[in-house]
């Protein structure tokens, strides 16, 4: 299937590992060119290179997106690259859990200042380029949390289902220019955040964390959590061509852990 994906200019944040990482890798093997976002400089200079030696057109911005100023100059470089930007994939940023009673608020407000403020502050700043060609794709990468409520997990929970709203009320925006904003939720996926967040949980619990990380993975409908590629897959497809007439959408990719039906 052609996705219709060649050519086009994406940018991925947190693109350096886990899913971020896989989601750049499948946009380049559908022809994009790239502008990867991270913090870790080294990291993601691997990736990229990884991704030029199989053809792949690769800028890399250092940058951390809890800082104001970063957004704009993620932005700025790739327009000066680049001449244009097509796709956002906006994956960077890592809610810490714990103890509620233990965690204090500075906490909270460090993980959001990342998380939503650097997912709107970069919806903020590619809108102007994208509406000036009368196309674009956003795809917030958010969370199963924002529909499965943990004790030990409130921070992420609340700034997740947040961003749902955010991903549905940027949708009606960018609507008029034929820009669409999708959200993907990941449940349990295999990536080095999993293997720490699950570490927190179990101290919260005061728990082993070997023992939570096969509960967790044995309760899982299909008998595994998933893979970042799993979720790539989905990212990819919303910022393509095929998914011209899906906008506001909200994806939860976690092999059917989450309960409930949402209507």
């Amino acid at each position: 299937m052609d996705l219709g994906l060649t050519g086009r200019v994406a940018v991925v944040t947190g693109g350096s590992k886990g899913i971020g990482r896989a989601c750049a890798t499948a946009l380049a093997a559908e022809g994009c060119r790239l502008a990867l976002c991270a913090r870790g400089a080294e990291a993601l200079e691997r990736t990229a290179e990884e991704l030029r030696a199989k053809g792949a057109d690769v800028l890399t911005i250092a940058a951390d997106l809890a800082e104001a100023p970063a957004a704009g100059r993620v932005v700025e470089q790739t327009m000066g690259r680049f001449g244009r930007v097509d796709v956002l994939v906006n994956n960077a940023g890592a809610i810490r859990g714990g103890s509620f009673l233990d965690t204090p608020a500075e906490q909270w407000a460090e993980d959001w200042r990342l998380k939503i403020l650097g997912y709107t502050r970069m919806a903020q700043a590619v809108l102007p380029a994208m509406r000036s060609r009368r196309w674009g794709r956003i795809v917030n990468v958010i969370g199963a949390a924002a529909r499965n409520p943990s004790p030990d997990y409130m921070a992420g929970g609340i700034a997740n289902a947040g961003l749902i709203n955010f991903t549905r009320a940027l949708a009606d925006l960018g609507a008029p220019d034929q820009i669409l904003v999708t959200a993907v939720s990941p449940g349990a996926t295999a990536t080095e955040r999993w293997d720490t967040l699950v570490d927190q949980r179990a101290r919260a619990q005061g728990r082993r964390p070997e023992d939570l990380r096969r509960e967790l993975e044995q309760a899982q409908p299909l008998g595994r959590i998933g893979r970042p590629e799993d979720v790539a897959d989905v990212v990819v497809f919303l910022a393509s061509d095929r998914a011209s007439f899906i906008t506001g959408a909200s994806i939860t990719v976690d092999g059917g852990a989450s309960r409930g039906v949402y209507l």
